[in-house]
């Protein structure tokens, strides 16, 4: 049968979410400072590594980061989606059968109809040139010196165009029907949504973004309006529409004197008066220049994400109306989506950056600062902690073999157990969001492949229902409440979730703009399973991880000091190197049916979930030197639960 059609698909969102406008304050685990007497996370004998946790840095006031804008927050959001498919199945003998089809979608980039969006093209800064870049329409928009040159939607092509081949079969080996070969390969994309345009709506002069951290208890003043803070809201402030900062040289951080120190702070042109005789200073304020504005990127090739599935199964009956099936499925992810730090400063003692200020005035930089981390910038002018790349650029995949028994429901009974043995792989699992990055060296992504956070190689189910056949025949009294009993349940084994040993005092070097994405050292000489102790999960609780006899971890260090002040690098542990607690978990349902009358009926049913208490144990605190490392402190789920009902039925 031949089958053939079409479909469109107009997205109208019209937003106002002035999401920003409040301010957003993060706070992470922190690692001690040595250098400080007063270091209110100073090693203590209960915390020998020394460290705060994110609840000690929310009660005095300290963020790890903040995120807060002003500006213009209104939108009108189009997509334009088109689709047109052919499919048919076509009984080749009598015992194959195969399906064939093939589908083309055209799905449009999404554009804001209020020209409330830019994007950013970091490579032009590089080249002396503004970095920021709007679409045509920002000219009605009637903002003094504000104009664009790029699409409606900032992207080089408006659609993506995909084609989609799907191809099955089922095949009766032997034409009893009692043996039977199924398999299939399809690609399927993802259609846009409004998570890319959402990304470039942040941008200055429309909707500027500061990133201050501040002084702890400094938190009330941190998103204040006013000169060098943010614009007031709800107008573009053409005070903020971008202009290029070229770097001038460096000056001393703390009197703002220039120096040929080239770890001291690196200069750029941002407006404000100093030393060298220019409108320049070391620390900057907030305004309309690029050293100083968060930006987004979204690269301008418009593609979308796309899965490929394959599965081959062979099904087979068995007496007593028990079937038996096993089968391989794999998938591959392709342009998926993914956030990180795509400016990341180079690594000056391995690779030297060499500079020409302004005035002509050569300098290079062979060391590790965390104030001239600007300087080390991979697109100069571009400050490395605002900045983060929106891309579709990672890739996934899984494979898996997969055997299930099954009884079919005969003689009161159902049963099936399912198992499966499987790998995921990924370079995210979750690049929905900013700051939602890579581990380690954002500018290769293959550093953050690994086992996928939902990643669990071995599950077990069972499930079942059984009409209990005691009593069926029963009257009176012993008929009415021995008969007619049910018990159905769900029992689930499965192997813990991976997770990552973080440094959240690594990468400092690098001044990067999302935290935790340092992992830790694993030293010379140790495996990751030499540094894990063994036995059952709750002896562990409080030791996932071997230490000495002064609660040092065995094995495990930070990331390595590559700054002579001891900024720090990115460790050598992987992404999801470690694996949490195995699971389990038994649901229990018995209920019965009451005949009251003929057509009248009253069901009781009590479910037990997790009937045997037992905890499902979270995986172990997994930031290196945060307080309680290598500890499991929560559970997921809930505990045991009993949950009574009954329905009348008529």
């Amino acid at each position: 049968m031949l089958r053939f059609g079409g479909e469109y698909d107009r997205v109208n969102l019209d937003k106002n979410f002035p999401q920003t406008f409040n301010g957003e304050l993060f706070f992470f685990p922190s690692p001690a400072n040595p250098s400080d007497p007063n270091d209110p996370c100073a090693a203590t004998a209960q915390n020998p590594n020394g460290g705060c946790s994110d609840f000690q840095n929310f009660l005095r006031g300290a963020p790890g980061f903040s995120f807060g804008g002003s500006g213009v927050f209104n939108h009108q959001y189009r997509i334009n989606d088109y689709g047109l498919f052919l499919q048919d199945d076509y009984k080749a003998t009598p015992n194959l059968t195969i399906n064939a089809g093939l589908r083309w979608e055209l799905f449009g980039a999404a554009k804001d109809n209020r020209c409330h969006i830019g994007n950013t093209i970091s490579a032009l800064a590089n080249q002396g040139i503004e970095p920021f870049v709007y679409p045509k329409c920002v000219g009605k928009l009637g903002v003094p010196g504000f104009t664009g040159t790029l699409s409606d939607s900032t992207m080089k092509n408006g659609y993506a165009s995909n084609w989609g081949p799907r191809l099955g079969f089922a095949y009766d080996l032997f034409g009893h029907h009692t043996t039977a070969i199924r398999g299939g390969y399809g690609i399927f994309y993802v259609r846009e949504d409004v998570g890319t345009v959402d990304q470039l709506s942040f941008t200055t002069p429309i909707l500027p973004i500061t990133t201050p951290v501040g002084t702890p208890g400094d938190m009330a003043d941190v998103f204040a309006v006013g000169p060098g803070r943010l614009p007031t809201g709800g107008v573009i402030d053409p005070a903020f529409i971008p202009v290029y900062s070229p770097f001038l040289g460096f000056a001393d951080c703390a009197t703002g004197a220039p120096t040929t120190d080239t770890s001291q702070c690196a200069v750029f042109d941002n407006g404000q008066p100093n030393a060298f005789g220019d409108a320049t200073h070391p620390n900057g304020i907030f305004g309309g220049n690029s050293i100083n504005l968060f930006g987004l990127e979204v690269p301008r090739h418009f593609v979308s994400p796309s899965t490929q599935q394959w599965n081959l199964s062979i099904q087979q009956q068995l007496p007593r109306n028990w079937i038996l099936e096993v089968g391989y499925v794999g998938t591959k992810g392709t342009h998926l989506r993914e956030t990180r730090d795509s400016i990341q400063p180079f690594d000056a003692t391995t690779h030297p950056v060499t500079l020409t200020a302004l005035n002509g005035t050569v300098y290079t930089v062979n060391q590790n600062t965390f104030f001239n981390a600007n300087a080390r910038s991979r697109a100069l002018g571009l400050a490395t902690q605002n900045y983060q790349l929106f891309a579709s650029d990672a890739w996934s995949n899984y494979h898996s073999l997969q055997v299930t028994a099954s009884h079919r429901f005969s003689r009161s009974l159902y049963f099936q157990a399912a198992y499966t043995w499987s790998k995921a792989l990924d370079a995210t699992s979750s690049g929905n969001t900013a700051f939602n990055t890579a581990i380690n060296d954002q500018t290769n992504l293959r550093n953050s492949y690994g086992p996928a956070d939902f990643d669990r190689p071995h599950r077990f189910v069972i499930s079942y229902n059984w009409d209990m056949p005691f009593f069926a025949s029963g009257t009176g009294v012993v008929g009415a409440v021995l008969s007619h009993w049910t018990l159905s349940g769900i029992t689930t084994f499965q192997s813990g979730t991976p997770f990552t040993v973080i440094d959240a005092g690594g990468g400092l070097g690098f001044n990067l703009s999302s935290p935790n994405t340092s992992t830790a050292t694993l030293n010379p000489g140790f495996t990751l399973s030499s540094v894990q102790t063994s036995g059952d999960v709750h002896n562990r609780l409080d030791s996932w991880f071997k230490v000495d006899s002064l609660g040092v971890p065995l094995g495990i260090s930070g990331a390595p000091v590559i700054g002579p002040n001891g900024e720090t690098g990115f460790g050598n542990l992987s992404r999801n190197d470690f694996r949490g607690p195995r699971q389990q978990n038994w649901d229990v349902s018995i209920g019965k049916n009451f005949r009251i009358t003929e057509g009248k009926t009253f069901k009781f049913a009590a479910d037990c979930f997790n009937i045997w208490n037992h905890p499902i144990f979270a995986s172990p605190n997994s930031i290196f030197n945060g307080l309680g490392f290598g500890t499991i402190t929560s559970t997921k789920g809930t505990p045991r639960l009993i949950q009574l009902s009954g329905r009348f039925s008529f």
